[in-house]
């Protein structure tokens, strides 16, 4: 369908901008690692590890605003769908401004939603939009839970992003793998830090934040070794930190994914 061929050359150009923004942010990321100074802790009981970023810009807000666009090029999408259903009804529809995909989490607020969408749809359409819904999610043979859904994410960043800009930034890797660097007066001094007191601090990177606490029962001696690390990107959710090229990769397959399905439908 020609009306259809226009969604998904935008549905195309997200998946190219989403897959560009995760290259960039790769590059980026590898190419700065980030040096951790150790420095000794009072009373030489351990080290901490700080970030030592001083020079160092990273991008976020044009990573920002690329996440912006792509978010709205799927949800637009997701929108002209409609629009593109209900011609098949009626062309023009009797009442455009009431047409948009509705994302609900909660089974009874539904119905009021889209009480001026469903009647200018096909009633194929209107049953498999009511299929897609995120609630659905609450039923025990569904898998996944209503907040998880991506179209849930895709709304919140869409609505974020309308007012307050979603910024990214960076945090430590998932797993860091940390290496003895201290020497101790004794064997035995040694033996008594083992297995090692470490907290690890996941917030924002930034030039002279402790990211890593060696806390001893004894005095450290000698410090040794070098310790580099490559950052991530993330940005905060409804649902707390998520990784930028995870969430985009998963954002455009889904949207995606939805629209193929109803493409289906209307022929």
């Amino acid at each position: 369908m020609p009306k259809l061929d226009n969604i998904f050359r935008k549905l195309d150009r997200a998946s190219a901008k989403a897959a560009a923004l995760s290259d960039n942010i790769t590059a980026f990321c590898r190419d700065h690692p980030i040096t951790l100074d150790a420095q000794l802790r009072e009373g030489r009981l351990g080290v901490n590890l700080v970030c030592q970023m001083e020079g160092m810009i990273a991008p976020l807000s044009e990573w920002s605003v690329e996440l912006g666009e792509i978010v709205y090029s799927l949800r637009s999408a997701l929108d002209n769908l409609i629009y593109v259903c209900a011609q098949k009804v009626s062309d023009p529809p009797p009442r455009p401004k009431d047409l948009q995909f509705p994302i609900i989490q909660d089974a009874r607020q539904y119905e009021n939603a889209v009480r001026n969408i469903v009647p200018q749809l096909p009633v194929g359409i209107a049953e498999l939009l009511e299929k897609v819904q995120p609630y659905q999610r609450s039923r025990p043979e569904v898998e996944g839970s209503p907040e998880h859904d991506p179209l849930v994410l895709l709304n919140w960043i869409s609505n974020h992003d309308k007012h307050r800009m979603p910024v990214p930034f960076l945090v430590p890797p998932k797993e860091i793998q940390f290496t003895q660097m201290c020497e101790f007066a004794s064997d035995a001094d040694a033996a008594a830090n083992v297995p090692p007191d470490v907290l690890v601090h996941a917030g924002p990177l930034s030039h002279g934040n402790t990211m890593l606490e060696y806390r001893t029962k004894h005095p450290v001696t000698r410090i040794s070794g070098q310790f580099t690390i490559i950052a991530h990107v993330v940005f905060e959710t409804h649902l707390g930190t998520r990784e930028v090229s995870e969430a985009i990769g998963q954002l455009t397959w889904y949207t995606k994914l939805v629209v193929d399905e109803f493409s289906k439908t209307i022929g």
